[in-house]
């Protein structure tokens, strides 16, 4: 089965890597585009500089596309191109025609190859929304459309917690997630085989039910985007539209637009192609899910190598957490108390967090 892109949607939220990598006004990010929110939300957070590198350009196309969407159109325009809120494949079509004024030849020639994608609104077209989207129509008859949006309804986390307890757990809700999750349906469906290296065989269901339960009670659900798409494949409340989406997070992505790049190459030939002392945050995603141990421990190593004198790091990881190689021990040193405290309110709480400290000057 082929599949434009892997993610519609970046999973990371943007907000938990502000904090996991205390961005600040003046930092030089170097990051994983992914679908684009970690980049986009960032610039639109804080003045900074952002390079944003993946070895897909169909990703890539995605980000510039989302990037051009909030130069070209209102917010609730935007958001309705792009696909977190619905409209008619006509008004999607008329506000393509303005961001496709934005766009070079090469993006062009794309975009106008997909137009059903267009129409259905991009992020919908990716191989991991498609793929959960076909279960979301049995998991809400077991859970209740109007149980689950009055889990939407409700003022505090704890009221959502014991609604959960009360309403939304279930047996055959278990058996679901046993299903959806299970390697050999998961496997090239959900996700790319080379990002299960680690848990080919394993079936990984019951952590990700366990971990449904944060998914659905960590933040307040109507402020969760990654929630309400997951279940309506679309935004409900749209107060909780990332803040690229925002007039002001928008106006300030346009007034800064000189200072982010978008580049397909991997990480390493981003780190190797760049000056010593460039960059200061590096945000990794979950990248080491999809790589050996020792070609991670390079990585690290690169980033040492390339990193300004002091800076952060922050790794995600479902399957597993790599370590510092030894030689890096002296300035290198995981935030783990952060991580876990951060991970307690990410919106998206299926990775693990690792940040870690970067100050050569210890060395």
């Amino acid at each position: 089965m082929s599949h434009i892109f892997d993610f519609g949607i970046s999973q990371d939220d943007a907000s938990i890597e502000k904090q996991a990598l205390d961005i600040k006004d003046g930092d030089n990010l170097l990051c994983i585009s992914s679908a684009g929110e970690v980049p986009l939300n960032l610039l639109a957070l804080n003045n900074i500089k952002v390079k944003a590198v993946d070895i897909s350009v169909n990703q890539n196309h995605l980000v510039k596309l989302k990037l051009n969407a909030v130069r070209s159109l209102e917010p609730l325009e935007a958001a309705k191109f792009i696909g977190f809120m619905d409209t008619t494949p006509e008004h999607r079509n008329q506000l393509y025609k303005k961001v496709s004024e934005l766009l070079n030849e090469e993006e062009k020639l794309f975009w106008n190859l997909k137009p059903s994608v267009i129409e259905r609104g991009p992020i919908r077209a990716a191989r991991f929304e498609k793929y959960i989207k076909k279960f979301n129509g049995i998991a809400l008859m077991v859970i209740g459309k109007k149980n689950m949006l009055r889990l939407f309804e409700l003022d505090s986390i704890e009221e959502q917690k014991e609604f959960f307890d009360d309403k939304i757990n279930s047996f055959f809700l278990k058996k679901i997630f046993q299903i959806v999750f299970h390697p050999k349906l998961y496997k090239n469906r959900g996700i790319a085989s080379e990002g299960l290296i680690y848990n080919e065989e394993k079936n990984i269901s019951e952590f990700f039910f366990n971990k449904f339960r944060d998914f659905c009670c960590a933040t307040q659900a109507r402020k969760n985007y990654y929630l309400q798409f997951t279940f309506f494949n679309r935004i409900i409340f749209p107060e909780c539209l990332p803040d690229y989406l925002s007039e002001k997070g928008m106006n300030r992505i346009i007034k800064n637009i000189d200072n982010f790049n978008i580049e397909t190459v991997s990480y390493t030939e981003a780190l190797e192609n760049c000056k010593e002392g460039k960059f200061n945050k590096f945000h990794l995603s979950n990248i080491g899910d999809w790589m050996g141990t020792d070609d991670f421990s390079e990585l690290l190593k690169l980033i040492d190598l390339k990193s300004a004198v002091k800076g952060k790091i922050n790794s995600r990881f479902i399957y597993h957490k790599h370590c510092i190689p030894k030689e890096l021990k002296e300035h290198f040193t995981f935030e783990e108390a952060l991580g876990r405290a951060l991970s307690k309110h990410d919106k998206y709480p299926f990775y693990g967090l690792a940040p870690i400290n970067i100050d050569k000057q210890l060395s």
